[in-house]
């Protein structure tokens, strides 16, 4: 459906309402691109229900929802429907505002046909910005312990199967405050959707529904969280330990000479200050040329290692947590997602308690320790601010995933790294490429 250009708005604006269907049919090829990064997972969790479809395969999903469309298709119509009523409304308000003597609303009159003549500007900012705030990329990463109004509306908006108005659920346009527009996303439907001809008891758990008044987005809020540096998010992509891991590798030169790839991949290599072995000694034996050889390998000193790695991953800590430009959002889906996966995250630990907590080592641990580190390892919400505990049990543990991993690294059997641990007397190293 498209709109047309209203004969009495402004001059210097009427080709934005010219432009405006071109930019629809971009938003429109656009989601379609969108849409192939979005595949639902074939099984998940109850707890999964919004975001997979209620624990049933995609094939299910799709055959049980009828007259599925495609979420660029259903905006492009919503917003042909939207801007109907504008032509003739300018036309009004033109006629109203060149009366004489001017009308007692003129400033009220005036401001509308401002709002009109900036609306194809404003309507074309916030479908871009739409289809940023409600992609999801990978499915595998998003955290269903989100809003469930977010995650709901990305469906909607976006056509995924089942979620579309023949199941119930819709969005539409209308006019915000001070000149901004807004996106009510409302209605309920069963996930997957129930087949037409169904006529038995419906499991109350399946129904999804929005609030009362519909989850709204703004277009003045979604562009001023666009303004943000960095950019805001609705829907938060947990990042990756790998990623996390090669960045701390890279930044500390830990391992000097070190491969990366040219996405910052780890590929091996690498030499490491001999200062980061420790005392313990290990022999190990070793086939080479028909023999059995041995040699007295050196541990890897964590402690040091940890003391080398942790400006980089303070920092990594800061960009999450700290208030001046820290992104909680990804810290909170890293340890849903990420850390709380580790069963040493949620069992408690006397020596990581202590540390967490900023206790010495000689302090009694307590029920009241056990308790507060119980209640901080919970699944982490997206509403309540985030507690002390949560924060220092945070910091901890998200620096013994990445030192475990590197010193995982260091003492691996590759040759690079096992011929640097090599220690008999004046021999520190070894030819290991018969081994």
């Amino acid at each position: 459906m498209s709109y047309r250009n209203p004969r009495y708005i402004n001059q210097s604006v009427q080709g934005s309402f010219d432009k405006l269907q071109d930019q629809i049919n971009r938003t429109v090829t656009k989601a379609k691109d969108v849409k192939k990064d979005q595949e639902i997972a074939d099984e998940v969790q109850s707890n999964r229900e919004i975001l997979a479809g209620a624990n049933q395969s995609q094939a299910t999903i799709t055959k049980n929802a009828s007259n599925n469309t495609v979420g660029g298709e259903i905006a492009q119509s919503k917003v042909g429907a939207y801007f109907n009523e504008y032509p003739a409304r300018a036309a009004e308000l033109a006629q109203e505002l060149a009366k004489n003597p001017k009308p007692d609303n003129y400033t009220e009159l005036q401001a509308e046909l401002e709002n009109i003549n900036n609306s194809p500007e404003t309507m074309k900012a916030m479908l871009t910005n739409s289809q940023d705030f409600l992609n999801m990329k990978n499915m595998t990463d998003i955290d269903p312990h989100q809003n469930k109004d977010i995650l709901l509306a990305s469906q909607v908006f976006n056509g995924k199967a089942g979620f579309s108005k023949a199941n119930g659920f819709d969005f539409n346009f209308r006019p915000g405050d001070g000149g901004s527009m807004e996106m009510v996303f409302t209605g309920e439907g069963y996930i997957p959707p129930y087949p037409e001809d169904y006529t038995g008891e419906k499991d109350p758990a399946r129904l999804k529904k929005f609030g009362p008044e519909g989850y709204v987005m703004n277009s003045a809020g979604m562009t001023s969280m666009q303004s943000q540096d960095p950019p805001q998010s609705l829907i938060v992509s947990t990042p990756k330990m790998s990623t996390q891991i090669n960045s701390t590798l890279k930044d500390t030169n830990i391992l000097n000479g070190a491969k990366f790839d040219d996405k910052g991949n780890y590929l091996g290599g690498g030499t490491f200050d001999k200062s980061m072995l420790g005392g313990e000694i290990t022999d190990r034996t070793f086939r080479i040329d028909g023999k059995d050889v041995t040699y007295p390998v050196r541990n890897v000193d964590r402690s040091k290692v940890a003391a080398s790695l942790k400006p980089a991953i303070d920092e990594q800590i800061a960009s999450f947590m700290d208030p001046e430009y820290g992104n909680d959002g990804q810290a909170r889906s890293i340890w849903n997602m990420r850390i709380a996966k580790d069963v040493s995250a949620v069992n408690f630990d006397d020596d990581l308690a202590r540390e967490a907590f900023g206790l010495s080592a000689d302090t009694e641990i307590t029920q009241a320790h056990k308790d507060k580190w119980s209640a901080a390892t919970k699944a982490w919400n997206y509403t309540d601010e985030l507690t002390d505990s949560q924060r220092q049990i945070f910091n901890v543990m998200y620096k013994k995933f990445i030192v475990d991993d590197i010193v995982k690294t260091m003492e691996s059997d590759s040759q690079d790294m096992l011929s640097q641990r090599i220690s008999n007397g004046e021999i520190t190293s070894v030819d290991l490429a018969k081994i």
